[in-house]
């Protein structure tokens, strides 16, 4: 082994200098990016800066039931700003309201300058304290940018631009998106708007970048994907699902936005803005028709509203009771045409099932995508005057619902699509479908002759591929088993397929119209049947699915207090079992008398044995889930659950009963009842009270409150909430209610629901 010299490794030799070093491809491609011609990608990025600018335009021209004529407490260019940080959600920019504090100035918008005062009509009202948000995604701006984008970078391409050119394009457009996110917060009367303009902008970016790129290397892209035979198939079935997905959500769309625009109290304002949201619209519509509900959730403290929480679920069993089975026959009917869409796109553009249960696979990862971002979030926390809210109220499509149900429809119509187009006449089938694939420019080195000899010589254009010939003279005839043979194409490296001239029962090329026509018709045919099927099979399994789930889960039908949400929220863990009634709370009639406890220091341990409650002839028990157990009349049964609010009520007429629960409550019953009673004092005027006063109830600290009012039958109600702070925190409210003129009577079945109350610690 040869040894270094003495004093380390020998220099170079003399003259000797090192080469430079080679920079990095990406340095290469940034440099690139950054010398290239500018001019024509600021161009390119006006075109989606412009869109957001006339939207914005658009939506700052109505006053929004302002009167020109006095003061306008909104003017145009606050609008225009506040339209823009609107829009900006689009990009995941976000919109909220921040209360100033005392002392704040305004910018009515009129070109007067800035004002003081209280909210812009010279007040002395209390300021406001908190502040709002809103969560909307306004998927309509979305696409329209990406759009306008995809437009301006194929003008691009055609002048020669390379992938280098989506730097110089993504870096304005995202920057123009800044710089409206900052002018897009403007503060009117003391309320600053805050739009998110970072968020927004590297969104943007993102989005820009994939575009731009997408677009201008799609050349290079086809060449490498050409002799990438998996990778082609993969981006033929996202094409073919993306393309399926824009038909669905435009129909869809369509739909929604006809039904919306008849609906009563709907104006031109409101029209304006639900057209910025016409995919978010499309994706409920279509969750509705496959069978997924709707979810709403409200939950907080609100001024006027009282506090609680309410949750429910709008499906087609709603649609159903609102305007009969001709609309629910119909959304089914649209579900099988957009479950059906889907497949055929699958099936004409993707070749093999499997592409086309991929196509089918991406089809409905973007619907769930879509979905999960078009549900609308409202948050409010903050206080004017005697108004106060903390809470929240969101409405979205149910994405494991879209999940379930879209699986069924879109599988069933991935398998039933290419026997259909078969069918008709159209490639597909098993283990076919497609179109041909595109021509691809033959690539260096890649021979040109067709990789198997034309029948009956050689190919045109060049020899015979080297090797010896078969004996014999070359076929002449179809393939064996009916089989045709492939020839190559004048215009094209690919092999094609022979036409089905000679396939049995196909129409010759030269055939007359006559003959043609049978073989429409029975297309005709093949197509109604296909969609009867589809509608069948997906809406019966649809309606099987929705009447499992109606016998394993309550219902959905709202029993609110009158003028107030409901108390609610998720009801759970082990609580303490009481059966005495305090003496102040309400007696219980001669036949159900409230059974004797001992109660423990500071109220008896969880779990500890109580005597059962006695129930009187003509009741029952009903042991809930949520942790309690009352008598019932028999024949109630539990027929709804919205997040620990429990209905109970019979097979006929509108007594029922509804049990609240709300954890850790922060309020005493008495001031929660007030809260209540102040809404219904100012919401209606023929309200009136019988008593509100606090009490104890099962020697814990509680509050009653009996009313009446009248109801929109001209009916007069009577109702009783008794609501009271277990030991755990937990409030418990058990409201009924019953006609005024059945309440002698009725109001047993109250007095022996309180008398046999008890908790227990049932999962």
């Amino acid at each position: 082994m040869p040894v270094p010299p003495p004093g380390g490794p020998a220099g170079p030799p003399p003259g000797y200098a090192p080469g430079p070093v080679p920079p990095s491809p990406a340095a290469v491609f940034l440099r690139r990016a950054f010398r290239g011609a500018w001019a024509p990608a600021l161009r390119a990025a006006a075109w989606p800066t412009g869109l957001l600018l006339a939207l914005a335009v658009a939506l700052a021209v109505p006053s929004y039931g302002q009167d020109p004529g006095d003061d306008v407490f909104v003017g145009w260019s606050a609008r225009l700003r506040i339209a823009l940080a609107l829009l900006l959600q689009a990009f995941g920019g976000g919109f909220a309201l921040e209360a100033a504090t005392p002392g704040f100035r305004y910018d009515d918008g009129d070109g007067s300058g800035f004002h003081d005062g209280g909210y812009g009509y010279g007040s002395d009202a209390a300021l406001a304290r908190g502040g709002a948000e809103l969560s909307l995604v306004p998927l309509t701006v979305t696409f329209l940018w990406i759009g306008a984008l995809y437009l301006a970078a194929r003008r691009l391409r055609a002048r020669g631009a390379g992938a280098d050119a989506a730097v110089r394009v993504a870096l304005p457009a995202a920057g123009a998106v800044l710089l409206l996110g900052l002018f897009a917060q403007p503060e009117i009367a003391g309320v600053a708007v805050s739009a998110s303009p970072v968020t927004a902008a590297l969104v943007a970016l993102a989005l820009a970048l994939a575009v731009t790129a997408g677009v201008l290397q799609r050349d290079d892209l086809a060449r490498r994907l050409a002799v990438r035979p998996g990778a082609l198939a993969a981006v033929r079935a996202l094409g073919a699902a993306t393309r399926a997905l824009g038909v669905v959500l435009a129909l869809c769309a369509l739909v929604g936005f006809v039904v919306y625009a008849n609906t009563d109290g709907v104006d031109g304002t409101a029209l304006l803005l639900a057209l910025t949201i016409l995919p978010n619209l499309g994706a409920t519509v279509l969750a509705i028709a496959w069978g997924a509900p709707v979810e709403y959730d409200l939950r907080g403290r609100f001024g006027l509203l009282g506090s609680g929480a309410e949750h429910g679920t709008v499906g087609l069993g709603e649609v159903g009771d609102e305007w009969g089975g001709g609309a629910v026959a119909g959304l089914l009917a649209l579900g099988a045409v957009c479950a059906l869409t889907a497949g055929l796109w699958a099936a004409r553009r993707v070749a093999g099932r499997g592409g086309q249960a991929l196509a089918g696979g991406l089809f409905l990862a973007l619907y769930l995508l879509v979905t999960g971002a078009s549900g609308i979030g409202i948050r409010l926390a903050g206080e004017y005057d005697d108004f106060g809210a903390d809470g929240y109220f969101e409405v979205a499509p149910s994405v494991p619902d879209a999940l379930l149900f879209g699986l069924l429809w879109v599988a069933g119509a991935v398998l039933a699509a290419p026997y259909l187009l078969r069918l008709t006449g159209g490639p597909g089938g098993p283990g076919r479908g497609g179109t041909v694939p595109p021509r691809v420019p033959p690539q260096p080195g890649a021979p040109t002759t067709p990789p198997f000899p034309a029948p009956g010589g050689p190919a045109p254009g060049g020899p015979t591929p080297a090797g010896p010939a078969p004996a014999g003279p070359a076929p002449t005839g179809p393939a064996p088993g009916g089989l045709t043979a492939d020839v190559p194409h004048p215009d094209a490296q690919q092999p094609v397929r022979q036409p089905d001239a000679q396939r049995p029962g196909a129409p010759h090329p030269g055939a007359p119209e006559a003959a043609r026509a049978p073989r429409r018709g029975r297309g005709v045919l093949l197509w109604g049947g296909a969609l009867v099927v589809a509608f069948a099979v997906g809406g019966g399994v649809t309606t099987g699915i929705l009447m499992l789930k109606d016998k394993t889960r309550p219902g959905i039908t709202v029993h609110p207090r009158p003028g107030a949400e409901p108390v609610a929220d998720p009801a759970a863990g082990a609580a303490t079992p009481r059966t005495t009634p305090a003496p102040q709370t309400p007696t219980a009639p001669e036949s159900a008398p409230a059974p004797e406890a001992t109660p423990a220091p500071g109220g008896a341990a969880a779990g500890a044995p109580t005597a059962a409650p006695t129930v009187p002839e003509g009741y029952e028990m009903a042991v809930d889930t949520a942790g309690f157990a009352f008598a019932v009349p028999a024949g109630w049964e539990r027929v709804s659950e919205k997040q620990g609010q429990i209905t109970y009520a019979g097979p006929t007429g509108m007594s029922h009963f509804l049990v609240g629960v709300v954890h850790d409550a922060p309020y005493t019953p008495l001031e929660n009842l007030t809260s209540l009673e102040a809404n219904s004092r100012k919401n209606r005027a023929d309200y009136q009270r019988v008593r509100l006063e606090a009490n104890t109830f099962q020697g814990r600290p509680g509050a009653i409150w009996e009313y009446t009012y009248t109801d929109e039958a001209g009916e007069t109600v009577h109702a009783a909430d008794q609501s009271y702070i277990a030991d755990d925190g937990t409030e418990y409210a058990v409201y009924f209610t019953a006609r005024e003129r059945d309440w002698s009577e009725a109001r047993k079945a109250f007095d022996t629901a309180l008398a046999t109350w008890t908790l227990n610690d049932v999962d």
